[in-house]
């Protein structure tokens, strides 16, 4: 059972009520996540601003979404892989990326132009960044760009955390 009950989004003040609303209402469980968060309005909105600040980012969707998919499946989350994949596939995140993520082989038999997002994620994740994947990073975006990557990895790795302790998949 969760431990913070959902707030709804009525009631929620005007000047934030539209950054709040971009986040919730793509899928049940994403949601649910939000509606959690905005027992407290100020998280919530920040909450909602990284998201918005992660679509500006120069990094194409289907690499937003690799990353988020290679986080989810590091944590064995699956209400929120189940939330994330309809946004991976219609981003454009290939078949054999998600079968590669969902099975725990990625990024081995990927494509190397695949297979680095998936790579940096997990060396992200376990906090031993390899040089080879940094500097393979680096070359395909820029060192802007690889700011991108971290920050949307750890936005995803803060999803996850958050969805974990308020024991949101104990329905």
């Amino acid at each position: 059972m969760p431990r913070i009950p959902q707030i709804p989004l009525r009631g929620i003040p005007p000047e934030i009520l539209d950054t709040c609303t971009k986040f919730a209402g793509h899928d049940a469980f994403l949601d649910r996540i939000f509606k959690t968060l905005l027992t407290n309005r100020i998280v919530a909105t920040e909450i909602a601003r990284i998201k918005e600040t992660i679509g500006e980012l120069s990094l194409e969707p289907w690499v937003t979404y690799t990353i988020g998919l290679t986080v989810v499946g590091h944590y064995h989350d699956r209400k929120l892989w189940d939330s994330i994949l309809p946004l991976a596939e219609q981003a454009g995140v290939k078949e054999s990326v998600i079968t590669s993520l969902k099975t725990g082989l990625g990024p081995r038999g990927l494509l190397p132009k695949d297979a680095i997002w998936v790579q940096f994620t997990k060396d992200m994740l376990s906090g031993s960044m390899k040089d080879t994947v940094w500097q393979a990073a680096v070359h395909l975006v820029g060192d802007s760009g690889v700011v991108g990557l971290a920050f949307t990895v750890c936005y995803f790795d803060m999803l996850v955390r958050m969805n974990q302790v308020f024991a949101l998949n104990d329905e």
